[in-house]
């Protein structure tokens, strides 16, 4: 896949976690064009399951850089983040559990989802220690 570009509106610029930012966007795109009118068939249901699966194993990589940034700068809201980083990974983790079980509102709850929470929490909390970050001289 080649590499992903942050939309500039959501773009933190901490240029590493913009990178991470737009693969995790453009795994979000992949399970949409995998799910989007093909959780009839069986073809459709393993593609969208293998990118939710992906996008979960993605989300908890991303997790994990990101908080050992912060914490390698001593981000004093660190554990904050770290708790909305968990409510988010928990909200994958029942998606995913519920496209394993077949629930055809899958795609429809993750669009919500990426939509009200990734991008909120992108363009708020992750712009918060962005401040922070390049205060430091990160960038």
């Amino acid at each position: 896949m080649p590499a992903a570009v942050i939309d500039p509106k959501y773009s933190i610029g901490i240029a590493e976690m913009d990178a991470q930012h737009a693969r995790w966007v453009a795994l979000i795109q992949q399970f949409r064009a995998a799910a989007e009118g093909h959780m009839g068939d069986a073809t459709g249901l393993s593609a969208a399951r293998q990118a939710i699966d992906a996008l979960l194993a993605y989300t908890r990589s991303h997790f994990k850089s990101e908080e050992a940034l912060l914490a390698s700068h001593h981000y004093p809201g660190l554990e904050a983040h770290r708790q909305l980083h968990g409510e988010l990974e928990q909200a994958v983790i029942a998606l995913q559990e519920q496209l394993h079980r077949h629930s055809s509102s899958t795609p429809v709850k993750l669009n919500l989802l990426v939509t009200v929470w990734l991008m909120e929490h992108i363009h708020k909390h992750d712009k918060e220690y962005a401040v922070f970050l390049r205060a430091k001289g990160v960038s």
